[in-house]
């Protein structure tokens, strides 16, 4: 019987100090009425040492996969600045190729063309070049 009163008395002790922590602690909070904010200071140091933590043990950009992509962009920049690729690209502001020559060409043969065909039409018009004659069955 003992046991289960200091068992009880034990219980009622806890009970005591958890309303009285859970109330002390709710007036705590409600003091100011708004949370502390960080100053610029204090921002920038927390920023630093979570950066300092990253790096050693290698989270974030510090990891190695994302050293190893870091270092596959690097590459794939180099090749293409090497080749001219990409953003590198050389682009010629003149072609080779004229196309107003071409133009000009084509013009003159299309015109070469209508010059035969209309001689061609001349000449069969007027009887100076002769049809060959067909051979007949006799």
């Amino acid at each position: 019987m003992d046991s289960t009163r200091k068992i009880k008395r034990a219980a009622a002790t806890l009970m005591v100090g958890f309303l009285l922590s859970s109330a002390l602690a709710g007036a705590a909070q409600a003091g100011s009425g708004k949370p502390q904010a960080l100053t610029a200071q204090q921002q920038k140091a927390v920023l630093a040492r979570a950066e300092a933590w990253n790096r050693y043990y290698h989270l974030g950009k510090y990891s190695p996969q994302a050293e190893a992509r870091q270092a596959e962009w690097r590459r794939a920049e180099a090749i293409n600045q090497y080749y001219h690729l990409g953003t590198y690209a050389v682009v010629s502001a003149s072609s080779p190729f004229d196309w107003a020559d071409a133009g000009i060409g084509a013009g003159a043969t299309f015109g070469a063309i209508l010059l035969a065909g209309g001689l061609a039409v001349a000449l069969l018009r007027r009887g100076v070049v002769r049809k060959p004659s067909r051979p007949t069955a006799t």
